[in-house]
Protein backbone atom coordinates (compact mmCIF):
# COMPACT_ATOMS: atom_id res chain seq x y z
CA UNK A 1 0.00 0.00 0.00
CA UNK A 2 2.83 2.33 1.09
CA UNK A 3 3.87 2.04 -3.16
CA UNK A 4 0.35 2.98 -4.43
CA UNK A 5 0.55 5.95 -2.32
CA UNK A 6 3.75 7.59 -2.91
CA UNK A 7 3.14 6.83 -6.82
CA UNK A 8 -0.42 8.36 -6.17
CA UNK A 9 1.44 11.51 -4.58
CA UNK A 10 4.32 11.46 -7.06
CA UNK A 11 1.44 11.42 -10.26
CA UNK A 12 -0.70 14.33 -8.20
CA UNK A 13 2.56 16.64 -8.05
CA UNK A 14 3.52 15.61 -11.62
CA UNK A 15 0.73 16.59 -14.03
CA UNK A 16 2.99 15.98 -17.23
CA UNK A 17 3.56 12.52 -16.03
CA UNK A 18 0.29 12.10 -15.06
CA UNK A 19 -1.00 13.10 -18.38
CA UNK A 20 1.48 10.98 -20.20
CA UNK A 21 0.39 8.25 -18.44
CA UNK A 22 -3.15 8.75 -18.83
CA UNK A 23 -2.76 9.31 -23.08
CA UNK A 24 -0.58 5.62 -23.06
CA UNK A 25 -3.77 4.34 -21.25
CA UNK A 26 -6.53 5.51 -23.68
CA UNK A 27 -3.95 4.56 -26.50
CA UNK A 28 -4.04 1.13 -25.23
CA UNK A 29 -6.91 0.49 -24.09
CA UNK A 30 -8.62 -0.68 -27.13
CA UNK A 31 -5.71 -3.18 -27.78
CA UNK A 32 -5.15 -4.33 -24.11
CA UNK A 33 -7.18 -7.44 -22.87
CA UNK A 34 -7.59 -5.87 -19.81
CA UNK A 35 -9.96 -3.66 -21.57
CA UNK A 36 -11.59 -6.03 -23.84
CA UNK A 37 -14.73 -6.63 -21.13
CA UNK A 38 -16.74 -8.97 -23.32
CA UNK A 39 -13.59 -11.02 -23.75
CA UNK A 40 -13.19 -11.24 -20.06
CA UNK A 41 -16.65 -12.02 -19.57
CA UNK A 42 -16.21 -15.27 -22.34
CA UNK A 43 -13.39 -16.60 -20.52
CA UNK A 44 -14.96 -16.36 -16.85
CA UNK A 45 -17.97 -17.93 -18.38
CA UNK A 46 -15.44 -20.53 -19.37
CA UNK A 47 -13.55 -20.55 -16.04
CA UNK A 48 -17.11 -21.10 -14.52
CA UNK A 49 -18.20 -24.24 -16.57
CA UNK A 50 -15.22 -25.81 -16.53
CA UNK A 51 -15.60 -25.59 -12.16
CA UNK A 52 -18.71 -26.78 -12.61
CA UNK A 53 -17.92 -29.49 -14.92
CA UNK A 54 -15.41 -30.61 -12.59
CA UNK A 55 -18.07 -30.73 -9.75
CA UNK A 56 -20.56 -32.80 -11.64
CA UNK A 57 -17.64 -35.50 -12.45
CA UNK A 58 -17.12 -35.62 -8.63
CA UNK A 59 -13.65 -34.54 -9.17
CA UNK A 60 -11.80 -32.28 -6.35
CA UNK A 61 -11.33 -28.39 -7.11
CA UNK A 62 -7.87 -28.07 -9.45
CA UNK A 63 -5.63 -25.83 -11.30
CA UNK A 64 -6.82 -25.50 -14.50
CA UNK A 65 -5.75 -22.86 -17.38
CA UNK A 66 -8.70 -20.94 -19.08
CA UNK A 67 -8.00 -21.17 -23.06
CA UNK A 68 -9.99 -19.71 -26.18
CA UNK A 69 -9.59 -22.88 -28.00
CA UNK A 70 -13.24 -23.80 -29.36
CA UNK A 71 -12.40 -27.32 -28.86
CA UNK A 72 -11.56 -26.81 -25.42
CA UNK A 73 -15.38 -25.23 -24.87
CA UNK A 74 -17.30 -26.83 -27.07
CA UNK A 75 -20.67 -24.91 -25.85
CA UNK A 76 -19.53 -21.25 -26.72
CA UNK A 77 -21.44 -20.69 -29.77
Amino acid sequence: IKEYEERAISLALNPLRLQTLTDKLKAVRLTCPLFDTARWVKNLERAYMKMWNLYCSGQNPQPFKVTENVLDFPCDK
